[in-house]
């Protein structure tokens, strides 16, 4: 991803977009904080780390909404093809960092949690 990242930045290439993506992603921008609110509030409610672990992933979904938001309508409105590989980054910083997590096994319940 950060290759076709840095070979689309240098040569400009124009992403593929349509009125309907940029509409559904701008529709999660509004969407996906209510949604990580409610499951993290339902979390808390029933004790639940792995459904508060739940909302906060879903609070970084609506992040990287945002950043495809921005790359997609900046092309949309001016042309400029770069925000779309910089949004690529973003998104493949926060693969990293969540495969990194799931690695060390951050989210995941010890068995001591069942006593």
């Amino acid at each position: 991803m950060i290759v076709r990242g840095v070979v689309s930045l240098v040569s400009g290439e124009a992403p593929d977009t349509s009125w309907a993506g940029i509409a559904i992603t701008g529709a999660s921008i509004v969407v996906m904080p209510w949604l990580a609110r409610a499951k993290r509030r339902a979390g808390l409610e029933m004790n639940s780390r792995l459904v508060v672990a739940d909302a906060d992933e879903t609070r970084q979904c609506a992040w990287l909404s945002v950043s495809t938001f921005i790359g997609l309508a900046a092309f949309a409105a001016f042309g400029w093809t770069w925000p779309d590989p910089a949004a690529g980054f973003v998104i493949a910083a926060f693969a990293i960092m969540e495969g990194r997590e799931a690695w060390e096994g951050e989210l995941v319940e010890s068995d001591d949690d069942d006593d």
